[in-house]
């Protein structure tokens, strides 16, 4: 049933995929022509029309795309608006999104099952026939897409219903678990109960198990589901997840041999008012600095989160990578993801944990342009460490863990100058940060401010300096949010804010002389990408001082459809299981 379930879902999405082909083709290219036509007009009215005429591609895509499926032998879990329908339209709105940002992307495809020997055939004569790089990219696209079978496509199930859904399950005196799938229509072969399930008990009835949803003890049965044990990491699931969640949508996947469940938990939290403000710098030896300052900037609370051990991981894998691909072999880093995986989640972990001992507004710096792969840039090993080490990821991650915390989302400032600037008396200068030379690099743990001498951690500094930027910019009127920095008067400019906060809490050079924490060699020159005081320094409001983006408070954890379940099993030590 199982393997009926995901062939019949991927056979329906290529068919429906295929079908409106020709439509998504002209769909996109007339809403990248209104686009076009309308980046002169205001924001609101680009935005508003945008909008609307969304709405209506996905009113049409979902009609057209429901036609098709409505016949197949699906069950009603992979006809619902959000599993088939929901995806095909949500690669559309995925794919135009990405047109603002790179250069060059492909249309929604999907892998197909069997590859045949004339598809080959044909992709290798396109290569051959290829007169343009452009052709000869897409000849080469296809002829990976033929050349190695696919996998299924994941098959959501988005209600917590029998019928068309699934419900997690418990059984109260044993205190295993199991999962209830919808996986076939009514008239497939599998929904008749067989001679032996009539006689004994099956796996299409559910008796006096409870609903992990709305705790109520249920009993049933039906023809078009099944009822499967499962077994995952129960020291650590039960108390992460289901204590303090509810199961919220399930996708069933194939991976090798065996089938699994990601599941997405809700988390209902009473909202914390923050008091507080969370500055947290990111780094490459440190992954993340935290210092938590009060309405007066005064530290209150801070440390680093050391990211040594992953940059000595990823230099040994690196290694090896280099010395295979000399021999010809193909690398394959999952290594090197795990690492870098189990770093963002400890990181995470440690900033949410200061976050809600202190009630705090954590604030980050918005490093998009520098793990941005767009456009030429001076390429330096901050910005491919930066994007090795998955920054970016520490971002998306936070995003349901503050909310799971009810902590409110991060918000954003820019990066310009907050490892340079003084928060004593305001002066900004890379000289600030010294670079010593070593063997690999530089050393610029410290910073030492050039006119006071004010001396600091400099990594906790900057943490402190992107708090109390935040606070500047919230201070400001709404004429002057709008300002690039340098445009802001020199009264109500950033370092005249630093020096003034400064003296009305009666701090001095003096007061704070931290040092280094035992860090050193850093990876050559850290910038930040600053500008120097009085260039033109792109930071306007829009964009760099919002949201990190809208948080949902959903997480996700992956279990095993298996005969039994692993009561005894040890959560994995190399790192948390949720993806």
């Amino acid at each position: 049933m199982l393997e009926y379930a995901l062939y019949q879902n991927h056979k329906a999405y290529t068919k429906a995929l295929n079908h409106i082909q020709p439509l998504i083709e002209q769909l996109v290219a007339d809403e990248l022509s209104k686009r076009e036509d309308e980046k002169d007009q205001p924001a609101k009215e680009r935005n508003s029309a945008q909008s609307q005429r969304k709405w209506a591609r996905q009113a049409l895509l979902f009609k057209e795309i429901n036609a098709v499926i409505q016949s197949l032998p699906l069950a009603l879990s992979s006809k619902a608006t959000r599993s088939i329908p929901g995806a095909i339209i949500g690669q559309i709105e995925s794919h135009l999104e990405l047109q603002d940002e790179q250069d060059s992307v492909g249309l929604p495809s999907v892998r197909i099952l069997k590859p045949r020997e004339d598809q080959f055939d044909d992709a290798l004569a396109k290569i051959g026939k290829s007169l343009t790089l452009e052709e000869m990219r897409e000849a080469q696209d296809d002829l990976a897409r033929v050349s190695k079978p696919g996998v299924y496509r994941p098959v959501l199930f988005a209600k917590n219903r029998i019928g068309d859904g699934f419900l997690l399950l418990r059984d109260e005196q044993t205190k295993r678990y199991f999962i209830w799938l919808n996986l076939v229509p009514s008239s497939s072969k599998f929904a008749k109960l067989t001679a032996a399930e009539s006689k004994v008990g099956s796996c299409r009835k559910v008796s006096n198990l409870v609903n992990m949803r709305t705790g109520e003890v249920i009993s049933f049965s039906s023809k078009t589901g099944c009822l499967f044990p499962i077994e995952f990491g129960r020291d650590y699931q039960d108390a992460e997840f289901l204590e303090s969640g509810s199961p919220l949508t399930a996708m069933l996947l194939r991976r090798d041999k065996g089938y699994f469940v990601h599941i997405a938990f809700e988390f209902k939290k009473k909202a914390i008012s923050p008091t507080t403000f969370m500055g947290v710098d990111r780094g490459i030896y440190n992954l993340a600095s935290m210092s938590v300052i009060d309405k007066q900037g005064t530290i209150i609370d801070r440390r680093n989160a050391d990211g040594r051990d992953l940059r000595f991981v990823q230099r040994k894998i690196e290694q090896r990578q280099r010395k295979q691909q000399r021999r010809g072999k193909v690398f394959k880093g999952k290594q090197r993801l795990h690492a870098a995986d189990e770093a963002v989640h400890r990181s995470a972990n440690e900033i949410v944990a200061m976050a809600q001992k202190h009630d705090a507004q954590v604030i980050m710096e918005n490093l998009a342009p520098l793990a941005s792969r767009r456009g030429k840039r001076k390429r330096s090993n901050f910005n491919r460490v930066l994007n090795r080490s998955q920054y970016q990821k520490l971002q998306s991650v936070l995003k349901y863990k503050l909310a799971v915390a009810g902590i409110p989302p991060a918000k954003e400032v820019h990066p310009a100058y907050t490892s340079q600037a003084c928060p004593i008396c305001g002066h900004i200068s890379k000289d600030n940060r010294e670079k010593i030379a070593l063997d690999d690099g530089f050393k610029m743990d410290v910073f030492k401010c050039a006119e006071c001498t004010h001396t600091d951690d400099a990594d906790l500094n900057a943490a402190r300096n992107i708090a109390l930027k935040r606070m500047w910019r919230d201070s400001l009127s709404p004429a002057f949010k709008k300002k690039l920095f340098n445009e802001v008067p020199d009264k109500k400019s950033f370092p005249n804010f630093l020096k003034t906060h400064a003296s009305k809490r009666g701090e001095s050079a003096c007061d704070l002389r931290i040092g280094t924490f035992g860090r050193s060699d850093l990876d050559a020159s850290y910038e930040d990408g600053e500008n120097q005081p009085g260039s033109n320094a792109d930071e306007p409001w829009s964009g760099s001082n919002t949201h990190v983006s809208n948080n949902s408070a959903s997480k996700q954890t992956l279990v095993s459809l298996s005969g039994k379940n692993s009561h005894k099993k040890k959560p994995n030590k190399r790192g948390p299981t949720n993806v």
